[in-house]
């Protein structure tokens, strides 16, 4: 079979002939909001349209919002309509053109096209105002951390229905991290309160429109994997090995499906061991493919791969031999 329908028995678990290797099956278009929204250049501190300050050091591998009394948009929640001010995407000029050449060559490569939607509603919130005052909004002033979730998903809404309107393209990969290695940020409760019914808007829409929805969150959500389901996600991208990913498997089989396991604190290090690399890829690959719906994958990173570019290619042929091995290549 071709990439792409590989990728499709596979998220299905269904018969797929080979194991999709990390993105292969997958590849980014360019998309002009995208473009607007992203402003981060390396070595240098800017303000991306939302009005957040962005730092992006000379040796670390992204950019982040730089938080302090000086730089924080939002400084009280309860007057957060003075302080932010959402970005009218609809109103700015933007070339689809690139967008639709992009989309037609990576469908004649047989691979499924993808947009990037990063800075999901929690992330974004976060960014606005710091990880102390989200946490505290919540519990102190919830009526006022509703209504800017409502604006922000308002906002994702605007972004989803341009691409779906422009491009449409086959999928879309949404980025929110709702937690560390071994918990959520928030109890369950809490998380389903302030996100899961906004996520079902917003992946009710894609989904209507037939896209396919990614979610990456490297982090453990096992405890709202169901709901994670629920709401729409396809593929959660990024799940850990922290998470009881063969459990998840067995409850979830031809709801959602699972694609990363490799551990990259392991792996991804500036000191890493080739055989300790290929070793991470054949367990997760013994532990996860069986049970079928699993793409192996570093779970961070895309196109760009591992912090360190030797990783990746170190993990694509452990991957592609294994798979030669388990399917009989």
């Amino acid at each position: 079979m071709k990439v792409r329908e590989n990728f499709w028995e596979t998220i299905r678990y269904g018969k797929p002939d080979a194991l999709i290797n990390e993105w292969e099956a997958l590849s980014f278009m360019s998309d002009p909001v995208t473009a607007y929204m992203s402003v981060a250049e390396r070595g240098k501190t800017k303000k991306n349209p939302w009005g957040v300050t962005v730092y992006w050091g000379e040796d670390e591998p992204g950019s982040m919002p730089l938080i302090n009394e000086e730089t924080k948009v939002c400084k009280d929640i309860c007057r957060w309509k003075e302080y932010v001010k959402v970005p009218d995407i609809r109103k700015v000029p933007m070339d689809w053109n690139r967008a639709w050449e992009d989309t037609r060559r990576i469908r004649e490569e047989g691979k499924l096209t993808m947009a990037m939607m990063a800075s999901g509603l929690f992330e974004q919130c976060h960014a606005l105002m710091g990880f102390e005052d989200v946490f505290i909004a919540m519990m102190e002033e919830p009526e006022a951390m509703h209504e800017l979730l409502d604006c922000i998903m308002d906002f994702k809404l605007t972004w989803c229905h341009m691409l779906v309107e422009n491009c449409k393209p086959d999928a879309v990969l949404f980025h929110d991290d709702w937690g560390s290695k071994k918990s959520l940020f928030v109890s369950r409760d809490t998380w389903i309160e302030f996100f899961k019914e906004r996520y079902r808007k917003i992946y009710g829409y894609l989904k209507e429109n037939g896209v396919l929805v990614v979610h990456h969150a490297d982090c453990f959500c096992e405890t709202i994997a169901e709901d994670m389901a629920e709401i729409g996600i396809d593929v959660w991208q990024g799940v850990t090995p922290e998470n009881n990913i063969p459990k998840m498997q067995k409850l979830l089989r031809g709801k959602m499906a699972f694609m990363g396991g490799l551990d990259a604190a392991v792996i991804d290090v500036p000191d890493f061991n080739e055989d300790i690399v290929r070793r991470e890829v054949r367990r997760a690959c013994e532990e996860y493919v069986p049970q079928g719906g699993f793409i192996p994958c570093l779970t961070y990173g895309g196109d760009d791969g591992s912090i360190y570019p030797a990783v990746d290619k170190i993990v694509q042929d452990e991957i592609a031999k294994w798979s030669q091995t388990y399917f009989h290549i």
